[in-house]
């Protein structure tokens, strides 16, 4: 086995590990479900706390309550009846000797902090309160969501979510974000939509009390509103500007623009229908790619694919025949059905308790390619019962050998998480093939679905125009390269942003070397 080698491999694969001190090394909760989950646990422990606090207050409170009753006297309300009471020597003993001893006490228990412990509680707490970095990807996600899947702001605003509705609707505030990041993003377009939602906010539940203890949203709505929809003119005027010269152009026009005049343009703007700034947009847009396309199930499908059971890979099927599912021809891709079980899946999760950020790419010298965290991986090392009863498995499934490489990965997806199109074989900067030190590039891939994704979370081929939806207790295999070595392109492939749902993956990449005397050869087709 070439185990020592797994820490230098494991860089090149499609998620690459933490290799590299930088910006990324944070764990980000938005990256995974898993990650997602930590945050909830994390506000219901800090609901808890206040609940405490609040109930520290009310006892606080009551006590004080309590105390005055003890001190109650009836009214006087003249004069002569007030200096009768303090006429009467115990009376007026008593008066004096409160005020000089009791009521300085009272004052300071007025300053007692009440539940101390539960105040330094919520602090520890939100010492693992997320990141910028956590904020940014969080609205990508939401952003990726609403373009990939050609959403309309309104509708997820109002918790719909391509056909489903939920019981949950964006605040004031969550609109603010989202259109404040979108002109940070230069989509001016949206960006102005989005801010006009959020003027239409109204009457939300509570606001007064949430604005007493959270503060009043930021003020000059209408001002970021106008700038973002002259932004919006201006980039279709001048596609190619920069911000920076967008922003030039914009400020200039206000220069000699009057208070009133400027109200009047808002007017204007707010009277418009909200089709007419995305019409105006799509003058400039880019043409909606296979990737998108493919996320949005638009893609044809394929009718002359057969469904059949493997017993040829290993002599073992003939016994226990795999279900098998043609997906493609060429490339070949197949889908196995029921070959990872509830409990296995369990069991995985169990053995994937510490997670890290995954990456888009891997941090090589010269690398020009823009790097993200997708997902939260974990890889699986240990021989244990579970990666030597799943390895066999793939072995069998698909007649390669696992040996020379037996790590699985374990990979969560969070808000909005995707892969962008790429290829599993090597290519580009992403990695020499020295590096690879005896292992050959990456021939076949396979992916075992954990769960199912209720919205989004396809695995597709833009090239062959595919699209795959996760299918709990299922695989996807295929080869990435021909006999002769030659990378099949056509495999060029992604993950769609996940809407609704956990996506949880387990992958395994397949090296040429270990395979020389055991891959099927098949004749190449020329296409």
């Amino acid at each position: 086995m070439k185990l020592f080698l797994l820490l230098a491999i494991i860089s090149v694969f499609a998620i690459g590990c933490n290799c590299n001190k930088n910006k990324f090394e944070d764990f980000l909760y938005v990256s995974s479900t898993s990650g997602l989950l930590k945050l909830w646990n994390i506000e219901k422990q800090l609901m808890f706390e206040v609940r405490g606090y609040a109930d520290a207050l009310e006892d606080k409170l009551e006590t004080l309550k309590l105390h005055l009753k003890t001190l109650y006297h009836t009214s006087y309300p003249t004069v002569a009846a007030r200096e009768k009471y303090v006429g009467n020597p115990l009376k007026a003993f008593k008066l004096l000797r409160r005020i000089y001893e009791d009521w300085i006490h009272l004052q300071k228990y007025t300053k007692l902090k009440s539940g101390k412990a539960t105040l330094e509680a919520m602090k520890q707490l939100l010492e693992d309160k997320p990141i910028w970095l956590d904020m940014r990807e969080t609205l990508r996600g939401i952003s990726r969501i609403e373009q990939t899947y050609d959403l309309k702001p309104i509708d997820i605003a109002e918790g719909r979510l391509q056909d489903k509705q939920f019981n949950k609707k964006l605040s004031l505030r969550d609109s603010l974000a989202i259109a404040t990041h979108k002109y940070e993003e230069g989509d001016y377009t949206r960006s102005a939509i989005w801010y006009r939602l959020a003027m239409n906010i109204k009457d939300e539940p509570n606001s007064n009390v949430y604005d007493e203890v959270i503060g009043k949203p930021p003020s000059g709505l209408r001002r970021k509103f106008a700038m973002s929809c002259l932004m919006h003119a201006t980039k279709i005027r001048y596609p190619i500007y920069t911000h920076k010269k967008l922003l030039a152009e914009v400020e200039a026009f206000l220069a000699k623009t009057s208070s009133i005049e400027l109200e009047n343009y808002i007017r204007k703007r707010l009277a418009q229908g909200v089709d007419q700034f995305v019409e105006e947009a799509n003058m400039i847009k880019q043409p909606t790619s296979n990737h998108e396309r493919g996320c949005r199930g638009q893609f044809i499908k394929k009718t002359n694919l057969n469904c059949r059971y493997n017993f040829t890979t290993h002599p073992f099927l003939r016994l226990a025949p795999f279900r098998m599912e043609e997906i493609n021809h060429d490339p070949y891709i197949v889908m196995f059905h029921n070959v990872i079980s509830d409990n296995e899946i369990e069991e995985m999760k169990s053995l994937a308790v510490e997670m890290y950020n995954g990456y888009s790419g891997s941090f090589t010298p010269n690398q020009t390619e823009k790097i993200e965290i997708v997902a939260h991986i974990h890889w699986l090392r240990d021989n244990t019962p579970f990666l030597l009863r799943l390895n066999q498995r793939i072995s069998d499934m698909t007649g390669l050998d696992v040996r020379e490489f037996p790590a699985l990965q374990v990979g969560n997806f969070g808000l909005g998480g995707y892969f962008k199109p790429h290829y599993d074989f090597m290519y580009g900067t992403r990695v020499t093939m020295d590096s690879l030190d005896g292992l050959g590039d990456r021939i076949g891939s396979i992916i075992f679905y954990a769960s199912d994704v209720p919205q989004g979370g396809q695995t597709t081929f833009p090239e062959i125009q595919i699209s795959v939806q996760p299918q709990k207790g299922s695989s996807l295999f295929w080869y990435n390269i021909y006999d002769d070595g030659t990378p099949i392109k056509r495999t060029l492939h992604s993950v769609c942003p996940v809407i609704v749902g956990s996506r949880w993956t387990l992958t395994k990449w397949f090296h040429s070397d270990p395979q020389m005397f055991i891959k099927p050869c098949s004749p190449r087709k020329m296409i």
